[in-house]
Order: structure tokens, then sequence, then C-alpha cells
């Protein structure tokens, strides 16, 4: 098939395709978080384990990462620290972690780890939790 300038359809396709793979690459592989950690495969069978209280799995391979957490002694539980996943270079927002994803079991990877995704209301992030383990200091 040949197109309206006498170019190949192929041609146009295979750009596009192209096109839209680059951006899919770019998009969810920028400041993409790995709950399993590459360095330690001995944890993915650990990783995959993990559910929150409400039996939720926390890993489904791309939205769990290493979190900056202290625990909050005047509300009495955890905050972390997240970032806007698609603006890694503003600084990021304190959340207070609910409860009810707050795993209560060794954390066998060393640090704080959160499971979430972004929601937005009135231009504000609003975190969506599935799980969080605090670091070993918690």
């Amino acid at each position: 098939m040949i197109a309206s300038d006498g170019r190949p359809a192929h041609l146009y396709r295979l750009i596009v395709a192209r096109a839209v793979r680059l951006c899919t690459v770019t998009f969810f592989g920028v400041n993409t978080a790995h709950s399993h950690d590459q360095m330690r495969p001995e944890l993915n069978a650990w990783f995959k384990s993990l559910k929150n209280p409400a039996g939720e799995s926390c890993c489904d391979g791309g939205d769990g990462q290493y979190a900056e957490a202290e625990w909050d002694v005047a509300k009495n539980g955890y905050r972390v620290l997240l970032k806007h996943p698609h603006r890694p270079n503003e600084p990021g927002q304190w959340f207070d972690v609910p409860n009810s994803v707050v795993l209560k079991r060794q954390n066998l990877s060393g640090r704080a780890m959160v499971w979430w995704w972004p929601t937005y209301a009135d231009g504000r992030m609003i975190p969506m939790w599935r799980c969080f383990i605090p670091g070993p200091e918690g």
C-alpha cells in the first residue's frame, strides 16, 4: 500500500510503532521503582509473599520502592517521603502511612519500603496505599 505522498504506508506504521514504544519505555521507565532488589535475587520469593493486613499482595513488580521513613511520635504512626513519579527533580512530600497497610513482620530487605501509586485531586498528589514495611530501625 502506498501513502498519498508516494511513500510506503508500512514505513509510517513502523515509525509510529517505534515512537509509541520509545514513549512507553520513557514514561514507565523513568523513576519506576522495582520492589525486587536486583542485587539480591534470593529475596524474590519473600517480596512476592508480602501481603497487607487485608490480605492483598503488596508486590506487583512495579510500584514498590525503598523509602525515607520515620516514626511520628505525635501521631503514633509512620510517615514516608514520596516524590511525584513523573517529576523526580521536585522535592518530595511527607505523607502519613495508614496503619491498615503497615506490615508487622521482619523486613529482609533491610530498608523501609512502600507500595503505592499516585492519584490526583485539585492539582495535589494523593497516595493510594497498598503496603508499607518499616526498616530495621522501625
